[in-house]
């Protein structure tokens, strides 16, 4: 399975589904505002669905950083699989949860699971393609990204 000419952009198109995954999920929220305000009425005043908002970004930043040094200390390639595995849990948790405390500490925990996925996706792409192919294999991948957020909302 390991062809060396085929294998380096499966790797790609596998992770082109993550990095879909991966924006989706965090651009849902803002879609399914009006159907959440039903059940969590504090997500009826714009500063707490501000914050709702906020607090995924503050985190997912402040961990970009600490996500790449972790990238490098263990296989990515299962960094990648726990990070998917948590982030869709939180998704699936997101669901179940009725209060603004619930919503917000889930919310926070997705920052820090998703945040461990651009530099572990980006650095196997680096490993699996050489410099005749990365740049090309990298825009892919981001592509994935992006129709993720279009996808989301």
């Amino acid at each position: 399975m390991k062809n060396r000419k085929i294998y380096p952009w499966i790797v790609v198109g596998l992770l082109w589904f993550v990095a879909l995954l991966n924006y989706m999920d965090r651009q849902m929220l803002s879609t399914m505002k009006d159907a959440m305000q039903i059940d969590i009425i504090e997500l009826q005043s714009a500063t707490n669905f501000g914050r709702l908002m906020a607090v995924f970004l503050w985190i997912y930043g402040l961990m970009s950083p600490m996500a790449g040094i972790i990238a490098d200390r263990v296989s990515r390639k299962w960094l990648i699989v726990g990070s998917l595995f948590v982030w869709s849990a939180v998704t699936y948790g997101m669901g179940y949860a009725d209060t603004f405390n619930q919503i917000y500490w889930l919310r926070a925990l997705m920052g820090v699971s998703e945040a461990l996925y651009i530099p572990a996706g980006l650095s196997l792409i680096a490993d699996w393609h050489q410099e005749k192919s990365r740049s090309l294999a990298v825009g892919i991948h981001m592509t994935g990204l992006y129709a993720g957020q279009a996808i989301g909302g």
